[in-house]
């Protein structure tokens, strides 16, 4: 029973899921170590600050991550995941490698030479990062498009073409390990490229930030590579394997369920015009779909605000990029921890015993908790409730919990639940769904929280002074969600009540839910 539980992995399927989890844990491993790198970088380093983080998210990260998407689906019109999936990991890997062996090093020259030639043409000095500091935002731009290109969409997507809802139901949860297991890996690695050790005894560099970030980049170069190889094992493997579908099999015998107006119309997906526009066009006509990109824009809404104020409160602890992004390598071993806890044994308990919506009710019910205990602590030592303590220390434990559980939470439970919302339908609609909802809805919840906090930063004067009135919005947004989720519960339901896996209907391809 308890096999069948917490590893539900039948033998004949363990080749293909150590493949699969091999690649989920090195994705997270190198995502984890740049997230600490970025956070260093933007946060900790000369004239760095937590302010930057909504103007690079808002005129950085969300517009590449549209551009990102809209590249992805033209690629898949035309070659396999295995080809997409290779040239996008040599993409990434090789900006790395030119950011920290050169770009990096002339950084303060490209500085002085930008802010020297457009920082007279812009009368807010605040809209004046994302030009004069564009080294700092390509790196926090690639590092935050990481994990959303190679997992959310090209990894996830592969996998849902080739599992049923039942084989996901098992092979998700302990996936999901694989996640934990990176973050847990990254940890050490981190805190070790840091440390004082490393610089005192192989330095790489006279500058112990920088020996850092040439150390970091050589182990997520390793990884990267490993990471290529085994997705290329897997893809030939799963091209033999009885849980895959050969390629050229037609659409499911259970889509012609849906009505009869469209089935007259059906024609093979591979056919059909996969574009960006096409896409949100048939995500708008979906209230499922829609439904599932408004839960997914309010959970990083109201995590990314509660973060932004978490980083700058710690840079006022760990001045020094080398020791801030230690403490983000801290955190990362600990947040794996939780990690591997909830993917381990809380998410496959719960998917396995309660209904899609009571499971998806858990991970904004838990932000709201945790988000309104690190904003309150905040405000209780702003007004100077904490006398015999220091406010500062409360507050980096509070929002040390706050990531950790946040983050913990959103990679197993919430990721889980959402990816789980994609198996029933059918082909057309996971692919069009994911490039819309993983590709773009991250960003735009990560961009909607930027342009908020822009706008609490100019009214209130910084990310400080605008803490309480972000962490309200937060737990706005948090209880925004729960309809939604629990919308989609009911239809993901009743499509499917209590029907063995194989008798699961398709949701309807369009807008009629």
């Amino acid at each position: 029973m308890f096999k069948k539980l917490f590893f539900p992995i039948k033998r004949d399927e363990w080749l293909i899921f150590g493949f699969m989890f091999f690649i989920v844990s090195l994705i997270n491993v190198n995502f984890s170590i740049l997230r600490s790198m970025r956070n260093a970088l933007v946060v900790a380093d000369t004239g760095g600050s937590a302010a930057f983080i909504p103007y690079f998210e808002l005129f950085g990260t969300f517009p590449a991550s549209i551009l990102l998407t809209w590249a992805l689906s033209r690629l898949m019109r035309f070659f396999s995941f295995r080809f997409i999936f290779s040239m996008t990991m040599l993409f990434f890997l090789s900006f790395f490698v030119v950011f920290a062996f050169w770009i990096y090093p002339h950084r303060e020259q490209i500085h002085a030479l930008l802010e020297s030639k457009l920082g007279l043409l812009f009368g807010l000095d605040r809209f004046m990062v994302v030009f004069t500091h564009w080294p700092d935002m390509v790196f926090y731009i690639m590092s935050e498009l990481w994990k959303v290109a190679l997992l959310s969409v090209i990894f996830w997507g592969f996998l849902n073409q080739k599992l049923s809802l039942e084989q996901a139901k098992r092979f998700y949860p302990p996936l999901l390990l694989g996640s934990s297991i990176g973050t847990i890996l990254a940890g050490p690695i981190t805190v070790f490229c840091t440390s004082l050790f490393s610089w005192n005894y192989f330095a790489l560099s006279s500058q112990r930030w920088q020996h850092s970030l040439y150390l970091l980049t050589i182990f997520m170069i390793l990884c990267g590579l490993v990471t290529l190889f085994t997705f290329g094992s897997l893809f030939k493997k799963y091209q033999g394997s009885k849980l895959s579908l050969p390629p050229s099999e037609p659409e499911p015998a259970e889509q012609t369920t849906q009505t009869a107006e469209s089935a007259p119309k059906k024609e093979p997906f591979s056919q059909r015009l996969l574009s960006l526009s096409s896409s949100l066009r048939y995500l708008i006509k979906s209230q499922y779909l829609s439904s599932l990109l408004l839960i997914v824009i309010a959970e990083y809404v109201c995590y990314a605000l509660g973060e932004l104020i978490f980083l700058e409160t710690l840079k006022s602890k760990y001045p020094s990029p080398s020791d801030y992004c230690q403490y983000m390598g801290t955190l990362s071993f600990w947040m794996g921890i939780m990690t591997a806890f909830s993917a381990l044994f809380l998410t496959p308990y719960l998917l396995q015993t309660y209904r899609w919506s009571r499971t998806a009710l858990i991970t904004p019910i838990l932000m709201v908790v945790v988000t309104f205990a690190f904003f309150f602590v905040i405000y209780c030592g702003r007004i100077g409730i904490f006398p015999g303590s220091s406010p500062l220390t409360i507050a980096v434990i509070l929002g040390s919990v706050h990531f950790c559980i946040g983050r913990a939470a959103k990679y197993t439970l919430f990721d889980a639940i959402k990816e789980l919302a994609f198996i029933p339908l059918n082909r057309e609609a996971q692919m069009k769904g994911k490039l819309i909802i993983d590709g773009i809805g991250s960003r735009m919840g990560r961009g909607t929280s930027s342009l908020l906090s822009i706008v609490l930063f100019l009214l209130m004067g910084g990310p400080g002074e605008s803490a309480i009135f972000a962490g309200i919005l937060a737990i706005t947004f948090a209880v925004i969600s729960i309809p939604a989720a629990r919308f989609i519960g009911h239809e993901l339901e009743k499509s499917s009540p209590q029907a063995p896996p194989k008798d699961q209907k398709k949701l309807p391809a369009e807008g009629s839910i």
